[in-house]
């Protein structure tokens, strides 16, 4: 009777040690799907944050872009003067004159 009971312990335990390591492999291969899933759920979100800064970004830049035009367009020739701009026409240019070696002031005026 020991002997059959021994027999029957032996034979079982195979089918155990198969059984925990079957469940020991589903277990791993649920936690790295999780990993897995985790990981694509925070790459998603990521990418959505830095879409919703890029579009902000984009916004603002549109905005200042309309208030550069707009200033733009303000400026007069009186204030371009004040502020160090001259146009074109009142550029002073430096000219050499090749006999004498001098440099005089010459002013293009329309």
């Amino acid at each position: 009777m020991l002997n059959k009971r021994n027999k029957k312990i032996n034979s079982e335990r195979p089918l155990r040690v198969w059984f925990w390591s079957l469940v020991f492999i589903f277990i791993f291969c649920l936690f790295s799907y999780g990993y897995c899933v985790r990981g694509a759920i925070l790459s998603v979100v990521n990418r959505q944050n830095i879409e919703s800064q890029l579009s902000s970004l984009n916004s603002k830049v549109l905005s200042l872009e309309s208030e550069y035009i707009k200033a733009k367009n303000k400026i007069t020739l009186e204030k371009a003067y004040s502020m160090g701009f001259v146009s074109v026409t009142e550029q002073k240019f430096v000219t050499r004159d090749v006999r004498t070696q001098s440099l005089s002031l010459v002013t293009s005026g329309l």
